[in-house]
């Protein structure tokens, strides 16, 4: 039984376990820049628990949140990353694994429109720009100017959504969300939040 499998039978899956999917090479950067299985489970469940059915995970990386939220969700996945050879590493678990749920992009995120989606995953994907320890390789070059024009655009086109969308949010600080939503629970000492837009 693999991991996606044991996922959607409710068998315990440890990230370990999981991480072991991916290439050695980006694997290393599990512990900092992954989202755990159980994060990932205790997100999808509150993001499609009122029935959403397209979630954008906003710089999904090598795609653990996705692939993990696809195994036991019916809802559809994207994520977006501007790093290609991630994205192709995404794609090719999703393909390997039969995930038709779940798809990877390669763009930047001030293509994206929000409107294309019902709610989002994000795991504080601009910390590199402000935090030279926190970059994973060389491939993209940004900084704090980068990080602020992506704060604010996600910013705005959170804002532009419908009342009831809802995020659900990891290590990402509260600033990052228009007072239009209403921060409804949070664990792990504040660092797993979930929103809901509320006007």
């Amino acid at each position: 039984m693999d991991v996606f499998e044991k996922l959607r039978n409710r068998v315990a899956v440890f990230d370990e376990e999981f991480d072991a999917i991916f290439p050695e090479d980006v694997r290393e950067h599990s512990n900092r820049h992954f989202t755990s299985v159980f994060i990932a489970q205790q997100a999808t469940a509150f993001l499609t628990e009122a029935g959403a059915k397209s979630i954008l995970d906003i710089g999904s990386g090598t795609g653990k949140y996705c692939l993990v939220a696809s195994a036991i969700s019916k809802a559809d996945f994207t994520g977006v990353e501007h790093r290609n050879y991630q994205v192709e590493i995404g794609n090719e678990c999703a393909k390997r694994y039969g995930l038709t749920n779940c798809k990877f992009i390669a763009d930047n995120i001030l293509n994206i429109d929000f409107s294309a989606y019902d709610a989002f995953y994000i795991f504080n994907p601009f910390l590199e720009a402000k935090d030279p320890t926190a970059q994973m390789d060389q491939a993209v070059k940004v900084g704090l100017k980068e990080y602020d024009i992506f704060s604010n655009y996600v910013y705005q086109q959170f804002e532009k959504m419908k009342v009831g969308t809802r995020i659900a949010s990891y290590w990402t600080t509260k600033t990052q969300f228009p007072p239009s939503y209403e921060m409804v629970k949070s664990s792990f000492g504040d660092t797993l939040t979930f929103w809901i837009k509320t006007i």
